[in-house]
C-alpha cells in the first residue's frame, strides 16, 4: 500500500456541477478558509445569476410548450484530466500502482474518497484547478492521514513556490516540468520514503515545512522526447481527450502567467508529425473522436499550424478538435479554411477588449480590425468561436466597456466569456513596479482569495464588478451572443442552426425580473461589505 498512489485532479468547483446543493457546500468549506475574499463572493453572485435563471427556465419548460432541445440536456461523461493521465503513464513506466479520484469526491461520496485515502501510501494532489490557499489547505488537511506523503504539483505551486514555505501537511512540492522531477520522486517511493535524491534536470530545496523539488528547464525547445499520455490506462467511456503541445507562449500580455508556467521562460512545443501520430493512433486504435488541445495558443508557430493541418487532411481522420488561437492567425482566412478542413471546429480567441487603448496597455500585440477580421473570417467558414474578454483592466472607463459592447455588437462571436481583470497571480508584468506606477495600481497581496482587490487611476475593482454584471445583462438581453458559462457544458455540440433559439433562451433568461430584483438586493448588501473592506485593504 506505501508504493500505491493515489492522484488526485480537478478543482474545487468545476464546470461538470449538477447540484446546485454540491455547489453550496463547497461554496461554504471555501468561504470559510478565505480572508478578505468579499471581491471572490461578489464575482460569484454574478456568475451565478445567469445560471440560476437559466435552470429556472429548465424547470418551466417541463410545464410549458417552450420545450428546451435535447441539446441542453445531454450530459456527456467527461474523460479524466490531462494531468492525470500523464502521471498515471509515468507512474505505470515506473512500475508503481495507481489509483485517481477528483477532488469533488471528497463532497459527492466521502465513504469512497476515504477508502481510496486509507489504501494509498502516498497522494499526488494536482493544484492546476485550485486558485489561492483558502481553497488548497484545508483539502490537503482532509487528504493527510498518518499513514502516507503528500505530494503537490501544478500551476498553483508554480504561483506560490518561489516566497511560499509550504505546509506541515505537505512532504514535497513539484515545481517544474513534471516529466523530469517523476523519476526521482518514483525511486523516492519504492525507497519507502527514506531517501529523496536528485537527477539530471532537478534541485531540492528544503524549507520551513516542506521539501521543495524544481526541475531545470529541456535543453531543446523541441518537446517530441515527452511520453505519449496512454489513454488507455482508463475505463475508455468517453470519445474526447484533451491534449498538449506546447509549454509556455512566445507573446507577453501584461495580465498573462502563461509564458511562465513549469518554471520556464522559453516557449517550447512538438512537432507537426508527431501532433499528428499521436492523434492518428488515438483515433484508430481508441476510437477517439474529438481533441480538446489546452495549449495556451495552437496556432503558434503558424509554420506548425499549416504543415500539421495537411498533414490531418491528408490522413484523413475522423476527429474533430478546438484550440486556443491568436486573432492574427485567424485574420489570415487560408489558415481558417485549413484549419476548418483538417477538423478544426471551434476556437477559443482571447480578444480580452474592444478598445484600442485597453488592448495597448495589455500588450497584447494585436488591434481592433484584426480582431474583426478573424471573427468575421471563422463566421465565414463556419468554424465556432469563443471569446474571451477582460473587463476593468488598467485603464478601463465607461466609454471603453461601451466599446467592448460596440465591438462585439458590431461582430459577435459565437460564444463570449467575461473576466474580471485579476492581481491573483504575483510576477505577471502588469504588476511589476513600472507598470504599477504607470497606472496608479494598488493591490492587496493575498493568497487566501481568488479575487484579490485592487484598484488604479481609472476604476476600481466594486466598480467594475457592477460593469461586468450589466455587460452580461445587455450581451444576452439584447441577443448579441451567447454566454459560455449557460451553455459550457454543450458548446462542442454547437451548431451555427441552433443559434437563433438558443440566443432566445439566453434572452428569456436575462428576463427573469424578479429574480434580478432579489439579485439586485444581494448585489447591494455584497458591494457594502466589499466597501468596508476595501477601505480596509486599499486605505
Amino acid at each position: 500500500m506505501r508504493e500505491k498512489v493515489l492522484i488526485v485532479t480537478g478543482g474545487l468547483i468545476t464546470s461538470q456541477e449538477n447540484s446546485i446543493r454540491e455547489v453550496g457546500k463547497k461554496i461554504f468549506f471555501q468561504w470559510k478558509n478565505s480572508k478578505a475574499a468579499w471581491l471572490d463572493r461578489k464575482v460569484k453572485i454574478t456568475m451565478a445569476e445567469p445560471l440560476f435563471a437559466f435552470y429556472l427556465e429548465q424547470f418551466y419548460s417541463f410545464f410549458s410548450s417552450k420545450k428546451i432541445p435535447g441539446l441542453l440536456k445531454k450530459q456527456n461523461w467527461h474523460p479524466p484530466s490531462l494531468t492525470e493521465v500523464i502521471l498515471a503513464t509515468l507512474l505505470q513506466k515506473e512500475g508503481i500502482e495507481f489509483e485517481s479520484m477528483e477532488i469533488g469526491l471528497l463532497f459527492s461520496n466521502p465513504k469512497k474518497a476515504n477508502y481510496l485515502i486509507q489504501n494509498t501510501g502516498c497522494v499526488f494532489l494536482s493544484t492546476t484547478y485550485l486558485h489561492d490557499l483558502s481553497e488548497l489547505e484545508p483539502i490537503v488537511k482532509r487528504f493527510k492521514q498518518k499513514h502516507n506523503k503528500i505530494v503537490l504539483g501544478g500551476a498553483l505551486t508554480s504561483i506560490l513556490y518561489k516566497t511560499w514555505k509550504g505546509m506541515a501537511e505537505v512532504d514535497l512540492v513539484a515545481v517544474g516540468y513534471g516529466e523530469l522531477l517523476l523519476p526521482s520522486i518514483a525511486n523516492w517511493i519504492k525507497s519507502n520514503f527514506t531517501s529523496l535524491q536528485t537527477l539530471p534536470y532537478t534541485n531540492l530545496i528544503h524549507r520551513q515545512h516542506s521539501m521543495f523539488l524544481i526541475s531545470q528547464t529541456p535543453e531543446s525547445r523541441n518537446l517530441d522526447f515527452l511520453e505519449t499520455p496512454n489513454w488507455s490506462l482508463f475505463e475508455q467511456n468517453f470519445n474526447t481527450i484533451y491534449y498538449e503541445s506546447v509549454r509556455g507562449c512566445p507573446y507577453r500580455c501584461s495580465f498573462c502567467n502563461y509564458p511562465y508556467l513549469f518554471n520556464d521562460k522559453t516557449f517550447r512545443f512538438k512537432s507537426a508529425k508527431r501532433i499528428a501520430d499521436d492523434w492518428e493512433y488515438y483515433s484508430k486504435e481508441l476510437g477517439i473522436t474529438n481533441i480538446i488541445c489546452l495549449d495556451s495558443l495552437f496556432t503558434i508557430p503558424r509554420e506548425r499550424l499549416l504543415e500539421f493541418c495537411k498533414i490531418l487532411i491528408q490522413k484523413k481522420l475522423p476527429i474533430k478538435w478546438t484550440c486556443y488561437a491568436r486573432a492574427d492567425d485567424l485574420a489570415k482566412e487560408e489558415i481558417v479554411s485549413l484549419m476548418k478542413e483538417s477538423g478544426a471546429s471551434q476556437v477559443q480567441i482571447g480578444i480580452e477588449s474592444g478598445d484600442a487603448t485597453i488592448l495597448k496597455n495589455m500588450n497584447k500585440a494585436c488591434n481592433i480590425e484584426t480582431n474583426h477580421q478573424a471573427l468575421i473570417n471563422c463566421r465565414k467558414h463556419k468554424l465556432t468561436t469563443a471569446a474571451s474578454l477582460i473587463i476593468g483592466y488598467p485603464g478601463e472607463t465607461n466609454q471603453t466597456i461601451q466599446n467592448t459592447y460596440n465591438f462585439l455588437e458590431k461582430t459577435p462571436p459565437d460564444f463570449y466569456f467575461l473576466a474580471l481583470f485579476s492581481t491573483r497571480i504575483p510576477n505577471v508584468p502588469i504588476l511589476n513596479p513600472e507598470n504599477k506606477k504607470r497606472f496608479s495600481l494598488k493591490v492587496n497581496e493575498n493568497q487566501y482569495s481568488m479575487a484579490p482587490y485592487w484598484k488604479h487611476s481609472t476604476m476600481f475593482c466594486l466598480e467594475a464588478t457592477n460593469h461586468l454584471r450589466r455587460l452580461d445583462f445587455e450581451l444576452m438581453q439584447n441577443k448579441v451572443s451567447l454566454n459560455s458559462v449557460l451553455f459550457y457544458k454543450t458548446m462542442s455540440e454547437f451548431h451555427f442552426g441552433d443559434r437563433g433559439w438558443m440566443l432566445d433562451l439566453q434572452k428569456r433568461v436575462a428576463n427573469h425580473t424578479i429574480l434580478r430584483m432579489i439579485f439586485d438586493a444581494i448585489n447591494l448588501w455584497v458591494d457594502k461589505k466589499l466597501q468596508q473592506d476595501l477601505d480596509v485593504h486599499l486605505s
